[in-house]
């Protein structure tokens, strides 16, 4: 154990004994002594000797990788104050006093996980230090206040023996995790830089350290420690050193006048910016990212949703924004993830969207509790608000705070002079909602219009005003184009991360869209009635058809069962179609064959075999 009054040279070796890499931090302060910062702690009791011959009053940080270290700012921090089982649990870890009254837990990350840094992501003012991070240990020094570990619960066995975090919290940092590998949120105060931002970011951070006169060596800790902290994943260092070296260059009157400009990126050097191989690659992303909307849109993508004027778009995004405010199924196809949502409208007035999503939900059966803290809205009509002019209204939103943020319309949030035919200017606007997306780790859905004229002849995504990248440049591309039948579209998608989606009709019935299965997708308005399905004929006999008995009998069951699964499942059955499958259960409907019982969040409609009825005596 280690005994009061030690040096911080001797401390150091005792923590190298047990295992633990350490290095140097400046003395009263966090700052890392060595040239990389945490890259360079070690467990070398040569080096560590003549670390502390030159800095003999230095604070002594632990490299944390491999471990979690649960960091509560403040002596009066109230995180667990009202869950005493936990707060007992997690009281059960080696831990260290910190000179303002928090507290440091140590644990050993469990088998199979990679835990990184967070902060005020477990609770506010709690933080955790884990792979790429570093924590100061006893007899540390800060603000002339001394780290301690409390009595009892000391540090006195290696990382290898430390505990496991109890399960509650093992849960937890799994889900932070995740969270951070699907949305790659990035921030420019203490929140993670993500793989795309990383570079832009420390490059800023660089140019503003020498603006202030700091050298190439002081510059290139700060990022060295940046980037273990916070880079998710972490740039290799001798990247890190590149732009610290590139930015040290210039005079700090040439940085100050680079950031005033704009244009502070072109003084990095290329070799700051290196390609990944593909098993770098691989390692780096080992999946996609989480479904937000299934089938359709996954966190942190754009989603385009386009249709003629006045043909009642508002309506439907307002039946969106409830399904995934609820974490129900739109439209009775897509399954929403639940998530907080965002509506910023240029169109309507704050009373008639006040008017119109209670409307809405009150027609989905959708409980008022179940989405009015999950869903906001800020009626922007008249306060000329463009993408542009809104970047430090998205900038100060918490990343993850919306799962999903709405622009209707799109055209509105447009700046004047802008031209939407021109293909430079719109991949610039796409470009700002990507990176706002992934400073916020959600989705986009821009409510956009169609050109004029008929729409029937052209592919999914040449439909909507301006130029082709407005669909490019989207990971999805929703449209909805009339149908011959008046009150009826056709809704189709091409989305860049799932399998081709099958054209679907919809029926309006005030105040809302309902999905049908009685029109044919083929007969759109202006076009050629069938024209579409006037197809080569194949001398194939065409497949026998399906009663409605048979059809109860094969796919429904006296157990409830979602709509969505009993197409699925009868999709391709004996040349059984989804259109065809859905008349078959209206049909088994209205002849009391089976039944329908509303569930779960979204009023999510499941069937049920009719239970056969007894004869009367």
């Amino acid at each position: 154990m280690l005994s009061s009054g030690v040096t911080s040279g001797a401390a150091a070796q005792w923590y190298a004994d047990q295992g633990y890499l350490v290095f140097p931090c400046a003395p009263g302060r966090k700052t890392p002594l060595t040239e990389h910062g945490l890259q360079d702690a070690t467990t070398d009791s040569h080096e560590i000797t003549k670390w502390w011959e030159r800095h003999p009053d230095a604070n002594v940080a632990i490299r944390t990788d491999g471990m979690v270290v649960i960091d509560i700012d403040g002596a009066e921090n109230p995180w667990l104050e009202n869950e005493p089982e936990r707060k007992r649990e997690l009281a059960t870890a080696p831990a260290s006093v910190t000179p303002r009254g928090g507290r440091h837990y140590f644990f050993r990350q469990s088998d199979g996980r990679a835990w990184r840094n967070t902060a005020s992501r477990l609770a506010a003012s709690v933080d955790t230090r884990a792979n790429g991070g570093y924590v100061l240990v006893a007899p540390s020094v800060i603000d002339g206040k001394r780290y301690g570990w409390v009595e009892g619960h000391e540090l006195d066995a290696g990382p290898q023996r430390l505990p496991e975090p109890p399960q509650w919290l093992v849960d937890l940092l799994d889900r932070l995790r995740k969270t951070t590998a699907g949305t790659t949120p990035d921030t420019t105060n203490t929140g993670t830089i993500s793989l795309r931002r990383r570079n832009e970011t420390l490059t800023s951070l660089a140019g503003s350290m020498r603006r202030v006169g700091m050298t190439k060596p002081e510059i290139a800790a700060a990022l060295q420690q940046v980037n273990a902290d916070r880079c998710d994943p972490p740039m290799e260092s001798r990247e890190v050193d590149g732009i610290a070296a590139s930015i040290a260059r210039y005079q700090p009157d040439d940085i100050a006048t680079a950031i005033v400009e704009g244009r502070l990126d072109v003084l990095t050097d290329a070799e700051s910016v290196q390609p990944l191989s593909v098993r770098e690659l691989v390692a780096t992303y080992p999946g996609l990212r989480e479904p937000t909307i299934h089938g359709l849109l996954r966190c942190g993508e754009t989603m385009n949703l386009i249709s003629v004027p006045k043909l009642g778009k508002s309506w439907l995004v307002t039946d969106l924004a409830l399904s995934i405010a609820s974490g129900g199924v739109w439209l009775e196809s897509f399954q929403t993830e639940r998530g907080d949502v965002l509506i910023l409208d240029n169109e309507l007035h704050g009373e008639t969207s006040a008017h119109r999503i209670p409307k809405v939900a009150a027609t989905r059966g959708i409980p008022l509790n179940e989405f009015s803290d999950r869903l906001f809205v800020l009626n922007l009509r008249g306060q000329l608000k463009d993408v542009f002019s809104l970047r430090p209204f998205f900038e100060s939103i918490e990343p993850n705070r919306y799962r999903v943020i709405i622009l209707d319309a799109f055209y509105r949030f447009m700046p004047r002079d802008m031209d939407e035919n021109d293909n430079g200017t719109m991949a610039r606007l796409y470009n700002h909602l990507d990176a706002y997306a992934d400073h916020i780790g959600c989705c986009f859905v821009l409510i956009h219009h169609t050109t004029k004229g008929n729409q029937s002849s052209k592919s999914v995504t040449d439909v909507g005003a301006g130029a082709g990248s407005q669909s490019r440049a989207t990971d999805t591309h929703l449209i909805l184009r009339p149908h011959q039948e008046p009150g009826a579209v056709v809704l189709e998608a091409a989305a860049r991360s799932w399998p081709p989606l099958r054209a679907m009709c919809l029926r309006w019935k005030f105040p809302v869209w309902t999905l049908v299965h009685d029109l044919d997708t083929a007969n759109l308005a202006g076009g050629n009635r069938g024209s579409r399905m006037k197809k080569a004929k194949t001398g194939r006999q065409p497949a026998p058809k399906w009663s409605v008995e048979e059809f109860v009998k094969e796919f429904i069951t006296s157990t409830p069962t979602p709509k969505v699964a009993i197409l699925e499942s009868a999709k391709g059955m004996r040349g059984l179609s989804g259109r065809q499958a859905g008349q078959l259960i209206e049909v088994a409907e209205s002849q009391g064959l089976i039944r329908c019982r509303l569930m779960g969040r979204g009023a999510r409609k499941y069937y049920f075999a009719a239970p056969i009825e007894e004869p009367q005596p």
